[in-house]
């Protein structure tokens, strides 16, 4: 099975050292793009908005830091960047600032937008705190001391979800809660504490399941009440999705193996929900990003710069898709109907059918 893709533009950044790309996010008729680098023995960041027609830069903005993912408003335009400086900056559409909130001092999570309201939450060592900000002027609206290191933060229907490492008293005595905040007020709906690390999340048919070290956990989003979970082998975590592709789903993990998950029931008088392996697909290379479903087949950008092309039933698809030299830095995908643009290194690439 094959898949034409035609490369309608590409991008470069030059002259910059050590050159490593964030995921590319779309709107309308624009694609931003960050890239971070070596800058005078420090780092600096490249926001860049393009024009989705002809990959015309329409814009530039710098950010004296590594800055994180980019987060655009679908109904605004509105495009914010984190840094680990510990602040967010908004751009308008036009690339022009918005506004800047320095709110703390240390590396930060990807923003991740509801409403009218940002949350965002501190990372890596000596993180402690979770932020809710007005999308319109940057203040912020509340504050949660979550005393630990938080990953990638989760909005669903009111709620604010999120995993935290809080370390101990000795070195290898951290502990893993799953939280869930009331994102108007900040207060604390539930808190659980688990054995793993729990890494990223996304809420499936009323239930809010989690990739985590060991399993794939499923979780009542209500009370945080564990009721599947599927095991990993040899102790592999998920590390790249979950995402949905058609009614199962896709995930990899980080002994570069993707696998389909299925949500189930079993039992005939007394249903009990399960977790169930469809298929699962060796890669070759660890996965950067996320994968991303376009036209009903999974996409996945290997850290070498490679994209993997599958069917919904595991088959494996050769895309036509001519990336790189096999040098790439991080990056990722966005796709949008029937076009993926694909970062990594110093490099952005637009492509559609």
């Amino acid at each position: 099975m094959t898949t034409d893709w035609k490369m309608i533009w590409s991008f470069a950044l030059a002259k910059e050292r050590n050159v490593s790309a964030r995921p590319p996010v779309m709107s309308g008729e624009q694609i931003a793009c960050v890239f971070h680098y070596d800058k005078k023995s420090f780092f600096e960041s490249s926001v860049i908005g393009f024009a989705k027609s002809d990959g015309r830069e329409l814009w530039r903005q710098t950010i004296d830091h590594v800055a994180t993912d980019p987060l655009i408003d679908p109904h605004s335009g509105a495009i914010y960047v984190a840094s680990f400086a510990g602040a967010i900056h908004a751009y308008a559409p036009d690339g022009s600032v918005l506004w800047t909130s320095a709110f703390g001092n240390r590396n930060v999570t990807p923003p991740v937008l509801a409403g009218d309201r940002l949350f965002i939450a501190e990372t890596g060592g000596g993180g402690k705190t979770t932020w809710c900000l007005d999308t319109s002027t940057g203040d912020v609206l509340w504050s949660y001391e979550n005393a630990g290191h938080s990953y990638r933060l989760l909005c669903h229907d009111g709620k604010l979800f999120q995993a935290v490492v809080i370390s101990g008293s000795k070195f290898g005595d951290s502990t893993v809660h799953l939280i869930c905040l009331d994102q108007q007020t900040g207060k604390v709906l539930w808190s659980s504490k688990v054995d793993e690390y729990h890494f990223n999340a996304i809420v499936v048919d009323g239930l809010l399941v989690w990739g985590a070290r060991n399993a794939l956990n499923a979780y009542d989003p209500a009370n945080g009440t564990l009721k599947a979970s599927l095991p990993l082998p040899e102790r592999a975590a998920i590390t790249s999705g979950p995402v949905m592709a058609g009614n199962q789903m896709i995930c990899c993990d980080d002994n570069h193996a993707l696998r389909a998950v299925a949500i189930q029931q079993k039992g005939w008088l007394f249903k009990k929900l399960d977790l169930q392996d469809i298929w699962s697909h060796p890669l070759d290379s660890a996965i950067v990003g996320s994968p991303h479903v376009v036209d009903g087949q999974i996409y996945l950008l290997g850290e070498q710069g490679q994209v993997y092309a599958l069917a919904f039933d595991g088959t494996p698809v050769s895309s036509s898709l001519g990336l790189t030299d096999g040098k790439g830095k991080a990056g990722g995908m966005a796709s949008d109907g029937s076009s993926l643009a694909v970062s990594t290194g110093r490099s952005l690439m637009f492509y559609q059918r």
